[in-house]
């Protein structure tokens, strides 16, 4: 399986809005990071679109970051709004519906991952993560503390 290359820190950081992507036909999945043990994904979903229906071999955790959802199961609809989180199991039939005027973003964590790669960024703005490396005057105060905890 292909994972993503172990740089020469860790953790990752990535600024998730460098992989949304948005296609006017049809529900879009775009893998952001894997490991070995985990993938991280983000379905971008325009209005009045819907994934086909996923039934995976693995654990599924969803959280909507933009947008509102319908999750729709054989049990019935579940609706959440930004901020709202929940767990698929494996082997639970499942989708994802948007039936708001608005595009939908969510992220997905699954575990174990499935072997796709994942995709290059649209664009590399970074603009959500922070230079906090120790030689950054501003945070030396913080990683002082951090190696004496």
């Amino acid at each position: 399986m292909e994972t993503t290359p172990r740089p020469e820190r860790s953790p990752v950081p990535v600024d998730l809005r460098d992989w949304v992507r948005f296609s006017t036909s049809e529900a879009t999945r775009v893998r952001v990071m894997a490991s070995e043990r985990l993938a991280v994904d983000l379905w971008c979903i325009e209005p009045q679109q819907a994934t086909e229906v996923l039934l995976t071999d693995n654990d599924v955790q969803y959280t909507v970051i933009g947008g509102r959802s319908w999750f729709v199961t054989d049990e019935g609809e579940i609706g959440l709004d930004p901020m709202g989180s929940m767990l698929v199991t494996a082997g639970t039939a499942h989708g994802i519906d948007n039936r708001a005027p608005d595009p939908l973003i969510v992220l997905a964590i699954s575990s174990p991952p499935t072997s796709e790669p994942p995709a290059e960024p649209v664009t590399d703005e970074r603009r959500a993560v922070r230079d906090d490396s120790p030689g950054n005057t501003a945070f030396a105060g913080l990683f002082a503390r951090l190696r004496r905890s």
